[in-house]
């Protein structure tokens, strides 16, 4: 019987230590070879934009037209980056998914610092900010 006692009060101890941890977040996404959508207040229609970075390039969707850049970064402690000179087409495109393309231009051609929470990618400089949800692309 005593042993049952014992048995039950492991148990329950136990049982709350799970019980009163708190819930981590997942760790963050890899900034290389994910793909980044933006995130935008008032997203444009059709394909939303999107970037994914690799070995020093970034390639992407700007809202109209495909963007393309290389880039540099420092991966060790201050997460900085320095975007270059983004290529793009020149399609023509409805005035929101324009101006959409636009900003996301704007921000990252300015985009000094980058950091990673869970699946959400968030890039700022001097043109403000740019928050970014990871997606899964499917393989073919």
């Amino acid at each position: 019987m005593k042993a049952n006692t014992i048995a039950v009060a492991i148990l329950a101890a136990a049982c709350a230590a799970s019980c009163a941890m708190p819930n981590k977040e997942p760790p963050p996404r890899p900034f290389v070879g994910t793909t980044w959508v933006v995130t935008l207040e008032l997203p444009p229609p059709g394909e939303q934009p999107w970037v994914r970075f690799g070995d020093g390039y970034m390639e992407g969707f700007g809202g109209c037209n495909r963007i393309a850049a290389r880039y540099v970064q420092d991966t060790v402690g201050s997460k900085a980056i320095a975007i270059g000179r983004i290529e793009t087409g020149r399609k023509a495109c409805d005035a929101r998914a324009q101006a959409a393309e636009d900003h996301v231009m704007g921000v990252l051609q300015m985009a000094s610092s980058y950091a990673i929470i869970g699946d959400v990618l968030a890039m700022t400089g001097s043109a403000g900010t740019l928050r970014f949800k990871a997606v899964q692309v499917a393989k073919p």
